[in-house]
């Protein structure tokens, strides 16, 4: 068996990609990192190919991808051809666009009978002001690309909002804008392998914080889903075309909404809150896809 992590340089992995390779090390005869940054691509006459080093990555049994949204732009077209070539992955190569884009993911999500909130797209001061007056505040603002609770503002008045605005200008960032689901700033993730729940928890806001996200104090208790909430984590991942994904969920009076997908998951602070080796759940995912 042969099995790769596509992902960032060896200097720079962080604990989830280290936890997985060191689980798959214990599995694999051959378990390595592959730097999606030193992956040539090649095209001529007799098709497509894709190498790390020597290897040609369609000898590998299979592939998990560790693409961020700063290694995107790299990432996709690697993906397209691993996508040719044949390679098990978890996902396709239009995932990665998909998942590392908030709105075309909620687009995905909606399109797909996944309940989310009222969330509108748009570039224009004049319509953004329009949505607020539909939406009323509270509300929330998003860059599209943010991730871990970063690029995420709550909005409360329409002054903060004016302001926001104009920078949103400055920097040509387009606006998501959310309807803000009244919540006891919780959130819910189920992290989904193939066509089973692997682990998931609840995060709880700090005190005075909204978001639940841990690095901004947060903290997270084990938490079992509904039958509802699996069905939903389920449909999600299916929604963004991925098999391994985190799906995040919020509790409104109209019942669990997704607000996230997530394809490069963190598994720190939820392998310590469950005591669940999320790693090697992982690896058992793959060692299961490669049988079929």
């Amino acid at each position: 068996m042969k099995f790769g992590v596509l992902g960032p340089k060896e200097s720079e992995i962080g604990y989830s990609t280290k936890r997985i390779l060191e689980e798959a090390k214990k599995e694999f005869k051959e378990a390595e990192l592959i730097p999606v940054i030193d992956v040539r691509l090649k095209a001529d006459r007799k098709g497509i190919h894709a190498f790390y080093g020597k290897k040609a990555l369609e000898k590998y049994d299979y592939i998990i991808p560790r693409i961020d949204s700063k290694r995107a732009e790299v990432g996709y077209p690697v993906m397209r051809f691993l996508d040719h070539l044949g390679v098990r992955k978890p996902y396709v190569a239009e995932t990665v666009i998909i998942a590392h884009n908030k709105f075309i993911t909620l687009e995905q999500l909606a399109k797909n009978g996944v309940p989310i909130p009222e969330t509108y797209l748009t570039s224009s001061k004049e319509s953004a002001n329009y949505i607020i007056e539909k939406l009323k505040l509270p509300a929330v603002i998003k860059l599209l690309s943010g991730f871990g609770g970063e690029g995420v503002l709550m909005i409360d008045s329409k002054e903060a909002f004016k302001s926001i605005i104009e920078t949103m200008k400055i920097l040509k960032q387009e606006m998501l804008i959310e309807k803000y689901v009244k919540n006891p700033g919780e959130d819910i993730r189920g992290i989904m392998a193939g066509d089973e729940i692997i682990a998931s928890y609840k995060r709880i806001a700090a005190e005075g914080e909204r978001k639940a996200n841990i690095h901004l104090g947060g903290r997270s208790i084990s938490h079992k889903l509904t039958p509802e909430m699996e069905e939903i984590t389920f449909k999600a991942g299916k929604a963004i075309k991925s098999k391994l994904c985190a799906v995040d969920m919020i509790i409104g009076k109209e019942g669990p909404q997704v607000i996230e997908v997530n394809i490069n998951f963190g598994l720190k602070g939820i392998e310590k809150t469950t005591d669940i080796n999320i790693a090697k759940r992982i690896i058992e995912f793959v060692k299961d896809e490669v049988k079929r």
